[in-house]
């Protein structure tokens, strides 16, 4: 199964940009890739709260599985201006599977999406010390969250999401035939 997973919700809706939220694009973003999947091995993971959707996961066969959680990066400099621009893919630490996951997706991504910002570690807010991203630690398959862009790039997000997501869906397809089949 791959699974597929809107990062935030409803009440807590992430990264924002002039009235462009990271949840709201991110559902967007969850629909395009699932409908270009075969029905037989795809599944959006429910809305809602991280836990939630972690537990949705866990509770099908994870065996089987491979998941991917979508987000869109944000950064602003000290004078708050906004800053970033690329994709990047993270991957559960040290996870062999998580990180050639990473690697099929991201590649996909950078093929329209500039610079290629690569995959990484996936630790809350990308510090070590922070320790392991919830979504990426607590789910039994492996799982990568991708950062398709920064936030305030909307017009680019919009412009490339039908392509991109083709790319992202057929890369998944790859990945769990390589990792899963």
């Amino acid at each position: 199964m791959i699974f597929v997973s809107a990062g935030h919700h409803q009440k807590q809706t992430g990264a924002s940009y002039d009235g462009f939220t990271e949840f709201d694009e991110a559902v967007v973003w969850r629909e395009l890739i699932t409908e270009r999947l075969p029905q037989d091995i795809s599944m959006p993971v429910p809305l809602g709260f991280l836990k939630d959707k972690v537990n949705y996961i866990n509770q099908r066969d994870p065996s089987r599985s491979i998941a991917v959680e979508i987000h869109f990066n944000s950064a602003a400099d000290s004078d708050g201006n906004r800053i970033g621009k690329g994709c990047e893919t993270l991957h559960y630490p040290n996870s062999e599977d998580g990180i050639a996951l990473a690697s099929i997706v991201q590649l996909a991504m950078a093929e329209l999406i500039q610079p290629d910002r690569g995959i990484k570690a996936g630790y809350y807010r990308m510090d070590p010390e922070n320790g392991v991203d919830f979504f990426l630690e607590r789910t039994r398959c492996p799982a990568i969250i991708i950062e398709p862009e920064f936030i305030h790039r909307k017009s680019i997000i919009k412009e490339k999401r039908g392509a991109v997501c083709n790319r992202i869906a057929l890369a998944l397809v790859e990945a769990h035939n390589l990792l899963r089949a």
